[in-house]
């Protein structure tokens, strides 16, 4: 049966109609699947005009809210989420290599090898494979909330995304200024990240906000030690088979 009111301000419509006559929005609004995600992501690299600094805003106060309304139809209230993850996981990036705040020799005694040096050079690609793994630990552990992958990758972006303007705003300032306290530094703002993506759950989900919140950490926690072990296996790898001494 075809809608008769949009998903987006709940203005009906009549049959054959191809926009909302109140707000403008597409009425052959879909649910999510992989497929249209690849579309958006396609669609970011010439789309990113709208709506941003709302959306920082908005993501900052109620960024599970954000993202269930996104997968719930109110599309174009909001900046695309995977236009916003490319444009600031790209600013993040650059940031981060200048400020040499990042960086992927596990040892300082390590001689340099050009795996280490790859990742520092492109971290933008080490930030953007932590998107589709967050997803997927999402998708497993709160499976019993009937949302998809794509669902929970919409999630992702827009969580990591608003993570990296964090980083950008407020963490490299404060890193240029206090480099001696780099650890302490990078333990907060993991941390931090973990619970501001548990805290996304617990609004994003239904049932209990705490068993969210709780799952949510363990998500973030998976990823972070998935990426771990990618980095460290692949420098490991390098000096096991290819690193000539």
């Amino acid at each position: 049966m075809e809608a008769t009111h949009c998903l987006n301000c709940l203005a009906g419509f009549e049959p054959g109609q191809k926009f909302c006559p109140n707000c403008g929005q597409h009425t052959g609004t879909h649910r999510l699947n992989v497929h249209h995600i690849w579309h958006d992501i396609l669609h970011a690299f010439t789309h990113a005009d709208k709506g941003i600094l709302f959306l920082i805003k908005q993501l900052a106060m109620n960024p599970g809210v954000v993202a269930r309304e996104y997968v719930d139809g109110k599309r174009n209230k909001y900046f695309n989420p995977f236009s916003f993850l490319i444009l600031v996981v790209g600013i993040a990036s650059v940031i981060l290599i200048s400020s040499g705040f990042v960086s992927f020799n596990v040892n300082s005694k390590m001689p340099v090898n050009p795996v280490s040096v790859f990742f520092n050079k492109h971290v933008n690609l080490v930030i953007l494979f932590n998107v589709p793994v967050l997803a997927l630990f999402s998708w497993l552990l709160f499976r019993k909330s009937k949302t998809n992958y794509a669902e929970n990758l919409v999630l992702a972006a827009y969580t990591s995304g608003e993570r990296s303007v964090f980083f950008s705003l407020l963490l490299a300032p404060l890193w240029m200024l206090l480099h001696q306290y780099y650890y302490l530094i990078l333990g907060v703002y993991i941390f931090c990240w973990m619970s501001y993506y548990s805290w996304a759950c617990s609004s994003f989900f239904p049932g209990k906000k705490w068993v969210g919140f709780l799952k949510g950490f363990l998500v973030a926690l998976f990823t972070q030690i998935t990426t771990i072990i990618l980095v460290s296996g692949s420098i490991w790898i390098y000096f096991m088979f290819f690193y000539k001494k």
